[in-house]
């Protein structure tokens, strides 16, 4: 059995599998890049929405109120500014006397090295 003469010769397959080759290789690469680019900018979207306190905070009350829903947030609310606030009075403006004690304090200290100049 003879075997079927073409007009093919090994040089003209290895060029074109070469060509395949590198065809597929710049369509996995175009690929990767661009999912490193979707990636990158669903990143950087989501950092600058956590750097402001108030995406922070909506974030916060969405998972909140996903988790325990509205009414046992209501609740809490009311919870909060019925019983703790007021019991926290107290302490909240004492702490304020004794800042605004320091703030005089240092006032006075600066304008006597004012007045010392």
């Amino acid at each position: 059995m003879e075997q079927p003469q073409s007009g093919t010769t090994w040089n003209q397959w290895e060029d074109d599998g070469a060509k395949n080759w590198n065809v597929m290789a710049g369509g996995v690469l175009a690929s990767a890049l661009a999912a490193g680019a979707v990636a990158f900018m669903l990143r950087r979207a989501r950092r600058e929405e956590a750097r402001t306190p108030s995406g922070f905070a909506s974030r916060a009350i969405d998972r909140t109120r996903g988790m325990v829903g509205d009414d046992r947030l209501d609740a809490g609310r009311d919870f909060l500014v019925k019983t703790v606030v007021p019991e926290f009075k107290p302490a909240l403006l004492s702490i304020l006397e004794e800042f605004e004690e320091v703030i005089d304090d240092a006032f006075g200290r600066a304008k006597k090295a004012i007045k010392s100049l």
